[in-house]
């Protein structure tokens, strides 16, 4: 599968960061395997979860494939991105066929990131 679209958002993302002046120091990128598949767990806080859930993959060199809303693949810019970069679209409705792509691409030797709603509230 080739990866067309993701390098040149990782350096979109990575000016981001510089941009706002922002230093990661991550740790623990010894757990992330360098081949085969994984599942990324973290804790989702804020909406640059994501983002940062995917900079922290960076130095073993893999490309999370992110699990996210259906409505974010239905959008007019975000969803061809997504597309691209072969993040895995959840129909909240009916999510057997997102389960079975997320089986997929893990069998296939994807790191792959659960993306969950943030709550709207502040009782978490």
């Amino acid at each position: 599968m080739a990866d067309l679209v993701y390098p040149p958002v990782i350096a979109v993302v990575k000016g981001f960061w510089k941009y706002l002046g922002f230093q990661f120091d991550f740790q623990g990128d010894e757990n992330i395997p360098r081949k085969g598949g994984a599942i990324l767990a973290i804790n989702h806080v804020s909406y640059l979860d994501f983002a940062i859930a995917g900079t922290g993959a960076l130095p073993v060199k893999r490309f999370v494939r992110f699990m996210a809303k259906k409505e974010i693949f239905d959008h007019k810019i975000a969803g061809p991105l997504m597309r691209g970069m072969h993040h895995i679209n959840v129909d909240r409705n009916n999510g057997a066929p997102s389960y079975v792509a997320a089986l997929k691409a893990l069998k296939a030797g994807a790191v792959s990131y659960t993306h969950l709603t943030l709550p709207t509230s502040d009782l978490v």
